[in-house]
């Protein structure tokens, strides 16, 4: 990828740049290259002589050393995966908030040759892992390691085809699937971002949240690979982003569509400026037009664009209206919608299909043994859409289509509707069981204050289809999201299954 280059580069001509930050430490370039020599160090110092010994691969990773970190600060996994790009090796981002038998498999599973994190209880897991020959080690004892080891060639930039990231899917429930992704695949986005996502050379960037998040570890990507400073935070924290924007005159956002309420809300709060921001970025999830409209009033230079894409295919397509649901695919992306092998007419909902340059054949063998691409070089992650006059729009996720009464009901569709009603912009729509209609259609709002049932029922009567109109409302203090930021759909409906949600 670009970036070693970069950083190379930038350092040399203006080593002072800041190039990371977060968690109260701060990074520029010519200290991320010396920190980039130290993770090269360490990684070699701890590999040496166990390679030899370890079954040689034969499947994606191409015998190259899987590198593993699982580390509860953002600017620690940054600056690993910064280090590891620079020499031969495949780094692993693994959320330290999966559950642990289930990061404990995937090290099994992916045999992983190093994995360094700062959860005793994970190393401790490891050390016990039956047939595992790896070796488990702490952030600390690693740093310490790499200061005292004999000094690597430091970062240098790699053959293009060669293997670097694991990247894995969610892995709050089932176990995570992992796919491999080569220097060049994420050439391809780095283009993407330059020309559609406002990755301008030098410019400084906030992307708050984990960054095994892929939204996140883009972000690195792209903004390592434009020489820009990145802004990091563990978890989204709307006051230290709005902050940090203030004082840093940041220019770019990155983050899910929820957070920007967050951004405004706490500007308002502190009096905060959110003025220096010109490329804001959402992904991840839907953004209303209700969130669109009140950030542009909080940012009004900021150029606010959302964009749709899967980790395992790469960008698909963006809007820069509405409630985003509407996408233009980007340069490169083909389109297709099917019931099955069978293409539909325009219009029709369908399993979105997408043939691009960057994506990815199909998981890791030992994680998985589904396709992603087939024969025919279509892709897929089952997302529903139509496709009509060259514009994609979404219906959501696989998951997120219900069935009630035998009419298919998208849950986005609904929360879009009924973002429109003030005081609900943030809410959830989910599938409730029902003996009757086999699912109901319940929201969760979340806030203080929630408008009556009746407000509600009249707006989305007006603006969706009857059967997509809520038979349950609810009101809850908070939503419960994961460490990024996103909206969990499953817990929920477990909220509201639990008689935790306040009905209207």
């Amino acid at each position: 990828m670009p970036f070693t280059r970069t950083i190379l580069t930038v350092s040399e001509s203006t080593p002072e740049r800041l190039a990371l930050a977060g968690d109260g430490e701060r990074y520029t370039y010519g200290q991320l290259r010396d920190a980039c020599t130290l993770v090269r160090s360490g990684t070699e110092e701890l590999l040496a002589g166990s390679q030899s010994t370890r079954q040689k691969r034969d499947d994606e990773t191409e015998g190259v050393p899987i590198i593993a970190v699982s580390l509860s600060r953002a600017v620690d996994s940054a600056r690993f995966i910064c280090g590891a790009n620079g020499f031969r090796a495949i780094i692993a981002v693994l959320d330290p908030l999966w559950p642990l038998a289930h990061r404990t498999e995937i090290i099994r599973r992916v045999d992983a040759a190093l994995v360094i994190t700062d959860d005793s209880t994970f190393e401790q897991s490891l050390a016990a892992l039956d047939g595992w020959e790896g070796t488990a080690i702490s952030r600390e004892r690693f740093d310490a390691l790499a200061a005292s080891a004999p000094v690597s060639a430091g970062p240098e930039v790699r053959p293009r085809d060669e293997p670097f990231l694991l990247l894995f899917t969610s892995g709050t429930t089932d176990l995570p699937k992992g796919f491999v992704r080569t220097r060049e695949s994420w050439d391809h986005n780095v283009a993407i971002s330059r020309a559609y996502l406002g990755a301008e050379d030098g410019f400084s960037t906030i992307a708050p949240g984990p960054v095994s998040y892929s939204l996140t570890l883009y972000s690195l990507v792209e903004v390592m690979a434009t020489g820009g400073s990145l802004h990091l935070q563990s978890g989204f924290d709307a006051i230290a982003a709005s902050r940090a924007i203030d004082s840093e005159k940041i220019e770019r956002f990155v983050g899910v569509p929820s957070m920007l309420l967050g951004l405004v809300r706490a500007a308002e709060h502190a009096g905060l400026s959110l003025t220096s921001l010109r490329e804001v970025i959402t992904g991840g999830a839907n953004q209303s037009a209700k969130i669109r409209q009140t950030f542009e009033k909080a940012a009004p230079d900021a150029h606010l664009r959302s964009y749709y894409g899967a980790s395992e295919i790469g960008f698909i397509g963006y809007s820069d209206s509405d409630d985003g649901t509407r996408l233009v695919p980007f340069d490169g992306v083909d389109v297709s919608v099917r019931d099955g092998d069978t293409p539909l007419a325009e219009g029709e909902i369908g399993t979105l299909y997408i043939r691009v340059a960057s994506a990815v054949d199909g998981y890791l063998a030992a994680t998985s043994t589904e396709r992603i691409t087939g024969d025919d070089g279509w892709s897929t992650v089952y997302d529903q859409a139509s496709f009509s006059h060259g514009v994609i729009e979404l219906a959501g996720r696989a998951d997120d289509i219900a069935v009630s009464g035998g009419h298919k009901v998208s849950l986005p569709q609904v929360e879009r509707a009924l973002a429109t009603v003030p005081g609900c912009e943030i809410c959830c729509a989910v599938a409730l069981p029902d003996a009757s209609l086999g699912s109901l259609i319940a929201v969760a709002i979340e806030g203080e204050q929630i408008p009556a049932k009746s407000v509600m029922q009249q707006t989305l009567r007006q603006l969706l289809a009857p059967q997509f109109v809520p038979h349950r409302y609810y009101r809850v203090d908070e939503l419960p999201r994961t460490a990024g930021g996103k909206i969990r759909r499953t817990a929920v409906a477990d909220l509201l299954t639990d008689g935790r949600g306040e009905r209207r």
